[in-house]
């Protein structure tokens, strides 16, 4: 049996997109192969969080599951201290590599952050293994895009290192279509990637699809994940104050991250009856209340470097059966308006969108059409037992 090291910043038990493509990726390389994986206390978005025990809900084999203590805290709203996390946690990650004794076949490594990849590099060297690149988002494209980090020096070395590490990877693994252009783009050879989305259990699937009552009044329009600088939300709160007088609709937020404060203050200060902010919670109890929700809302600044991505949520709101609304562009409006899951506008289109969620609020028959082919395209393409299977091809290429 093939042996395989993943190397992960995030994981279970923390939330988002991140923590949960791993655990779904541990457990299924487990079943495959020899697994260890490499990962940190849980930290993300906050270290507190995880003090509670129903985060805790997993059935994984934690003998198989290495943690890292980092020291460097207060860094969810300071960029400088955010840096100084990641660089303390490669670190660490090199330091268990260079004192292992074990051998492995197959290291695979999960980024962002960037840093991370370094950590598999090493390892691929030390331990003569090949190296498989997870990319869940480009970096350092992303920072340009929120805004927040624009030194020319950190950005050309980053670009740099980012194509060092396309080159050295013996395989990549995207969960956008639309990354391997970006990375082609660089030279690299197209037979090196491969295709694999974030997807859905099939225990998760069936949630989504257990009958509920299409015919609810009010309906409920949920935003659930992050709230951070990547994630235009104001948009949200303008829509729910728009709506604040019609007894039809009711709005709910289930997030964490950066500006989730923030947003709880403007719900205060508009003084909105309609909206409901809830704190963080496990994934489990996210996809009930997604399951009990009527319309899902996704939005992200309009910036270039977006246009490439898909946010998990999405898949999460196709899998769980919600029709969708909201402000992307690029390959997410793509796949929304392939899939017919929804109605997606422009940022300088926000009073056609109020008029687009009045026709879903009305339109009951509408909303179960969309959610049918939501469910449909998530069954078809967002599966990890069927995805995994791409992977798996790889790891017996190496052979």
């Amino acid at each position: 049996m093939k042996k395989i090291l993943l190397i992960s910043q995030n994981f279970y038990p923390e939330i988002g997109s991140a923590a949960n493509r791993m655990k779904q990726l541990f457990r299924l390389f487990s079943k495959a192969y020899d697994t260890t994986l490499y990962t940190t206390e849980p930290q993300y978005p906050n270290r507190a969080i995880y003090e509670q025990e129903k985060f805790w809900d997993g059935d994984l084999d934690s003998e198989k599951i290495v943690r890292v203590k980092t020291r460097t805290s207060q860094y969810e709203a300071n960029m400088l201290f955010r840096f100084l996390l990641y660089l303390e946690t490669v670190c660490r990650f090199i330091l268990k590599i260079v004192r292992t004794k074990e051998s492995f076949d197959v290291v695979y490594v999960s980024s962002p952050p960037i840093s991370i990849a370094l950590a598999g590099l090493i390892a691929k060297r030390k331990l003569k293994t090949k190296l498989i690149v997870d990319i869940r988002d480009l970096w350092p494209e992303s920072l340009k895009g929120v805004g927040k980090f624009n030194s020319r020096f950190f950005l050309y070395m980053a670009y740099r290192f980012e194509k060092h590490i396309y080159k050295k990877a013996d395989q990549i693994i995207v969960n956008s279509e639309r990354f391997k252009t970006y990375i082609t783009d660089q030279g690299i050879d197209p037979d090196k990637i491969t295709f694999v989305p974030n997807a859905l259990t099939k225990e998760e699937l069936a949630l989504g699809s257990k009958k509920r009552p299409i015919i609810n009044e009010p309906i409920t329009v949920i935003y659930t994940g992050n709230i951070g600088l990547a994630q235009e939300l104001a948009s949200f709160i303008r829509m729910a104050a728009y709506f604040q007088d019609n007894p039809n609709v009711c709005f709910k937020m289930i997030g964490y991250g950066t500006n989730y404060q923030k947003l709880i203050n403007s719900v205060k200060e508009k003084a909105l009856a309609n909206i409901h902010v809830n704190p963080p919670d496990t994934r489990g109890n996210v996809l009930t209340k997604l399951a009990q929700a009527d319309v899902a809302f996704v939005s992200l600044v309009p910036h270039p470097v977006f246009e490439t991505v898909i946010p998990g949520k999405i898949v999460d709101y196709m899998g769980i059966g919600l029709p969708i609304i909201g402000m992307v562009s690029g390959y997410s409006k793509a796949i929304i308006d392939q899939s017919n899951t929804g109605f997606i506008y422009g940022h300088d289109e926000e009073k056609a969108m109020y008029r687009g969620l009045t026709h879903l609020a009305e339109n009951h028959e509408l909303r179960a059409q969309l959610r049918q082919n939501g469910q449909n395209y998530a069954k078809a393409n967002y599966n990890w037992q069927e995805n995994f299977k791409r992977i798996e091809k790889i790891i017996a290429g190496f052979e």
